[in-house]
């Protein structure tokens, strides 16, 4: 799955361990409700520029996993603000974050409250001295460490926002497919950072 070709040049998609009311607020989405046309909204009020803030959409995507969509960049992205990933990876959970803007496509990786690692999906590299396991799942998967040696296996084989997901699924051993984004969600407006 192409998240470019789905949301354009500008989205960022958070997996998280919790519940998704207490994922959302952690990042600070107010007033969660539930949302059944929500992609349709956050397009609208990407087209119009309606309201302050920013529409946070989150969904379970695992048993005990929430999948959090943003498509408001223009004040940043809450997923990839270190503080709220490592916000939502206290007490050895786990949190990453793909984000795409224009010029670059990043996978941050939270653990037990800090981020540890990053992988660039346009070079298909990761750095990151503390990622113990989660690094060896990422290096089977063809993601070197550093910028040394360049991706292999499946990590060689794809695009940009597909190794963004690869990365995920190797971290959180959830593989998103299209309808992972299909139907109704929970929302919220966040005006953190705003």
């Amino acid at each position: 799955m192409n998240l470019t070709e789905l949301f354009g040049e500008g989205w960022c998609v958070t997996l998280a361990q919790g519940a998704v009311a207490d994922v959302l607020g952690t990042m600070g989405a107010e007033s969660v409700a539930e949302m059944p046309d929500g992609l349709e909204r956050a397009t609208e009020r990407l087209v119009s520029s309606v309201g302050p803030g920013v529409l946070l959409l989150g969904r379970e995507a695992a048993s005990g996993w929430t999948m959090v969509v943003e498509l408001e960049g223009a004040t940043g992205w809450a997923g990839m603000d270190t503080a709220v990933l490592a916000a939502l990876s206290e007490k050895e959970l786990i949190a990453v974050t793909a984000c795409e803007d224009p010029n670059q496509l990043i996978v941050q990786i939270a653990r037990d409250g800090a981020v540890i690692g990053w992988v660039d999906a346009v070079t298909g590299r990761r750095f990151g001295d503390g990622l113990g396991g989660l690094g060896e799942a990422l290096t089977g998967a063809g993601f070197p460490a550093g910028e040394a040696d360049e991706p292999s296996g499946e990590a060689a084989t794809l695009e940009s926002s597909e190794i963004a997901l690869l990365a995920m699924r190797e971290v959180t051993g959830i593989e998103l497919h299209e309808d992972a984004f299909e139907g109704s969600w929970l929302g919220g407006i966040s005006t953190a950072g705003t």
